[in-house]
């Protein structure tokens, strides 16, 4: 019931996207698109996927194989892609523990990159006001289920990704200043183990800044290769701006609405975003809509791409690997 609400969510969110897009004219701008920008963007993305790796084995502070990585944060990125509400955070953890990896350490070093993507997020969100000239109003999307008809997207991201990070660095800095006194009470719990081990593993993290700083840097890496791939396609793509704040605001707005919407795929959450930013940037509708679609699509067959590939090779199931992480049978 739960997987159903969201594909009906999921598919009307497409459709408000879509509807009413002249088909003829998205013919026209996907003829003149030049694919082989393509090429420089899967480039890219396969960057992005490495540095995760050298980020995630910092993190670890563990001799993990880098290949091996590879393979796992393929897998992980897939079932993150695929499966709703973001449940699919947990199959990375769970195939680290193959790797003699305790649960609760890798959920911790897991925390620690969502941490540190969230941070350079808010970092730019609050920055491209800077960039580009924003409606005095804000950027207002239609928001039928909550409260209020519309909310503005940028005020929203900035007031969420602002509490998740003080929220999580406080939740840090209380682990690393309580000291063994709290796991006295934690370990009685029926998960005690795996809290013991993800704050060993956030207190290890906690007192070596310089690989604090390591990890912001290689996230910063990250959104400079994506941020790459997305010049590549939007330069390659008749009729759209394509400088620096117009590409840095498309992606910001974009990442914006994949946090607050994790349908499967991101569909219809990635499209409205990609929309609404390019809209701001006085681009074509159609235009807009097409080049939301296709943006997506690339990133999407290229996770499909690397993880379907790991989960075949390693002989894997991917609804075996959610459940087995859902139960933290590990």
């Amino acid at each position: 019931m739960k997987l159903a609400i969201v594909l009906v969510l999921t598919a009307a969110g497409l459709l408000a996207v879509l509807w009413g897009m002249d088909v003829q004219d998205a013919a026209q701008s996907l003829a003149a698109f030049d694919w082989r920008s393509f090429v420089l963007a899967w480039s890219c993305y396969w960057m992005t996927q490495a540095i995760r790796c050298w980020r995630t084995r910092i993190l670890l502070g563990r001799p993990v194989p880098f290949w091996r990585l590879m393979s796992i944060t393929g897998i992980g990125y897939l079932a993150i892609t695929v499966i709703p509400f973001r449940m699919g955070e947990l199959v990375r953890p769970t195939l680290l523990t193959d790797e003699g990896v305790p649960f609760g350490e890798g959920v911790a070093a897991i925390f620690m990159e969502r941490l540190a993507d969230i941070l350079v997020l808010l970092g730019f969100l609050l920055s491209v006001g800077f960039m580009v000239e924003l409606p005095p109003a804000g950027i207002m999307v239609p928001t039928p289920w909550l409260p209020t008809p519309e909310t503005d997207v940028m005020a929203a991201g900035q007031r969420l990704f602002g509490i998740s990070v003080g929220g999580g660095v406080t939740l840090l800095l209380a682990l690393t200043l309580a000291g063994d006194r709290a796991l006295v009470y934690t370990d009685k719990l029926p998960a005690g183990l795996m809290v013991r081990r993800f704050v060993e593993g956030a207190r290890r993290l906690m007192v070596n800044p310089l690989n604090m700083a390591r990890v912001l840097g290689l996230s910063l890496l990250v959104w400079v290769f994506t941020l790459i791939a997305v010049w590549a396609s939007m330069a390659s793509f008749p009729g759209l701006p394509s400088d620096l704040g117009a590409v840095v605001f498309t992606w910001t707005l974009t990442l914006t609405g994949l946090a607050a919407i994790p349908t499967p795929g991101f569909f219809g959450g990635f499209e409205a975003m990609c929309v609404a930013a390019l809209t701001v940037l006085h681009a074509d509708g159609d235009k807009a809509r097409t080049f939301a679609l296709l943006l997506h699509l690339g990133q999407f067959a290229f996770t499909i791409s690397i993880g379907t590939y790991y989960v075949l090779k390693e002989g894997l199931s991917l609804r075996d690997l959610v459940k087995r992480s859902a139960s933290r049978q590990v």
